[in-house]
């Protein structure tokens, strides 16, 4: 299967599907962007393959760029994305499509049609397929007609307010689920006065404001910590902050149970990246989001922390560091959001498998 699919090999909503074996029986297949050594990636299917076992599952394969990787990180059987999904279909009762950022063509349409073309795979052979934890968009007009197409019919579960306006506009029913890495286990906490900076590769705008965030927490007597949560995109902006932040220290970022310990206890989060604000409220740490996307933004509100857009310039760029400051005198989490964040983490695994096992059809956002 590769990237660039056929648009003529369309399933109508309407083949049905073959039921799975039992709960105890069924065979998992989970398709995402896997294998990349991406922590938020990775952290959300450590939260479904875990959310899975918990629920019954005995086997669960991954599609992956490098299966061995996936194998070794989470303890699955995995195949190649593109080499071993035959093989994976076949072997496969239940196609998981997410979760994650999958369906927008604003990187790549490449990238859409692989995601796509999976599905479709999946229901000419008439696999179960359920949409989990995902994102919808940004699409193009051409996207938004292509994804309208491969999802009819489909459970469709969306991790965010917009994805679900975006279905409801394309006519999709969907139902509101929660990132799967918010079903990881809550990690114990030793509390320590630790500023953890979060930020993302080509934003330098964005690691400009971090720096003069970790330049204040260094100067109030702060330990001041770096996550870089995808390492071949990120380091050119933790080395950016390691020449003015003297003394620091990377955390770990797999696996992500490890990475997420290691947030545990800090005083506060400041993050570019979604997971890096995800992980923290599993943690229970206090955290704020620089917003490149509006996904960014979105996962802020609902977990009750402040976030503003990125610096459009250096003027700007003060007037925000003067926010981050204030807020880094004062964190606070708001538990009450947090508490329902990590309720409807489970509440949504809960859904992937009643989706899975045919009992009802797609609840209505």
């Amino acid at each position: 299967m590769s990237g660039a699919t056929d648009e003529r090999h369309e399933v109508a909503a309407a083949v049905p599907a073959v039921p799975p074996p039992d709960a105890d029986r069924r065979r998992w297949l989970v398709s995402g962007y896997f294998g990349a050594r991406n922590l938020g990636d990775e952290a959300l299917l450590a939260g479904l393959v875990a959310g899975l076992r918990a629920r019954g599952a005995r086997v669960v394969q991954v599609l992956s760029i490098d299966p061995a990787h996936t194998r070794a990180l989470h303890g699955v059987r995995a195949r190649h994305r593109l080499r071993g999904l035959p093989a994976a279909l076949l072997g496969s009762d239940v196609l998981v499509s997410g979760g994650g950022g999958l369906l927008q063509d604003v990187t790549s349409g490449r990238s859409l049609g692989y995601y796509l073309g999976v599905i479709r795979a999946a229901r000419l052979l008439r696999r179960r397929v359920v949409v989990y934890g995902q994102s919808l968009g940004p699409l193009s007009v051409g996207g938004q007609r292509r994804v309208q197409r491969a999802l009819r019919g489909l459970p469709l579960g969306l991790r965010d307010a917009p994805s679900l306006t975006l279905a409801q506009r394309l006519g999709l029913s969907a139902t509101a689920v929660a990132d799967a890495a918010l079903a990881l286990p809550v990690p114990p906490a030793t509390q320590r006065d630790a500023l953890v900076l979060v930020p993302r590769g080509g934003l330098p705008q964005a690691t400009m404001v971090l720096r003069a965030l970790g330049e204040e927490a260094q100067a109030r007597g702060l330990k001041v910590e770096v996550l870089a949560c995808q390492p071949a995109l990120d380091l050119p902006e933790v080395a950016r902050l390691q020449t003015r932040l003297p003394g620091l220290r990377r955390l770990p970022d797999e696996p992500p149970e490890l990475a997420l310990a290691a947030l545990a206890g800090a005083r506060l989060v400041a993050s570019v990246r979604l997971h890096g604000l995800v992980l923290a409220t599993v943690a229970g740490v206090p955290h704020v989001g620089l917003a490149y996307d509006p996904k960014v933004a979105g996962f802020a509100q609902r977990s009750g922390a402040p976030s503003w857009p990125l610096p459009s310039d250096a003027p700007s760029a003060r007037v925000l560091a003067g926010d981050l400051e204030r807020v880094l005198s004062a964190p606070a989490l708001d538990a009450v959001a947090r508490e329902r964040l990590l309720r409807a983490a489970h509440d949504g695994l809960d859904w992937l498998v009643r989706a899975a096992l045919h009992e009802g059809s797609c609840p209505n956002a």
